[in-house]
């Protein structure tokens, strides 16, 4: 409260010396989060996805794209052809 507002208010104070809380026997079924819930539609097929709002983890399908993964595995396999080519001629 701001200094001098206790004379426009009913003002009570209450101070709580200790505190003791116990929980037996607890169930639960369900769980309630912050959470988003989404899905998307890629080339006429529904992707969904999940966002947990409290830990920012992200879950959901994704679609693939064979070219992309086809370029790199090339790209991989051309790399360590040429370190295995290189190491080969600088020990010839």
């Amino acid at each position: 409260m701001h200094p001098g507002s206790e004379r426009f208010f009913s003002v009570v104070r209450q101070r709580i010396h200790s505190v003791r809380t116990q929980h037996d026997n607890v169930t639960f079924k369900h769980i309630l989060l912050p959470i988003w819930i989404s899905t998307y539609r890629y080339k006429n097929t529904p992707y969904r996805f999940l966002i947990n709002g409290r830990t920012g983890e992200v879950q959901g399908e994704r679609p693939w794209s064979w070219a992309k993964i086809l370029i790199l595995v090339l790209g991989i396999t051309a790399a360590v052809a040429m370190v295995l080519a290189i190491a080969a001629a600088s020990q010839a």
